[in-house]
């Protein structure tokens, strides 16, 4: 193999990095203002609510809460904005 041809493969291996590397960093700031976007939307809904939640509401719950994990000893809250908390 000539040193022309090994300089152009290697070329061709670090733009096929790059790109791969350009796509993966484009998915973490998609991801990143998808996560900012559902914070921004939970405070919102949550400054329009009264300053007490009084009773259960289920539309609260659904607008809220992701999932709820049941174990023996305990459950966990997936909230929609991707905070958890076990109790």
């Amino acid at each position: 193999m000539t040193k022309s041809r090994q300089n152009c493969d290697e070329l061709g291996d670090e733009i096929l990095r790059l790109r791969d590397e350009k796509h993966r960093l484009q998915m973490e700031a998609a991801n990143k203002a998808g996560s900012r976007a559902k914070l921004e939307e939970l405070e919102s809904f949550l400054s329009e609510l009264s300053a007490e939640v009084e009773e259960y509401s289920d539309a609260l719950v659904r607008r809220l809460v992701e999932t709820i994990t049941v174990y023996d000893d305990r459950f966990k809250v997936k909230f929609k904005s991707g905070i958890e908390v076990e109790v």
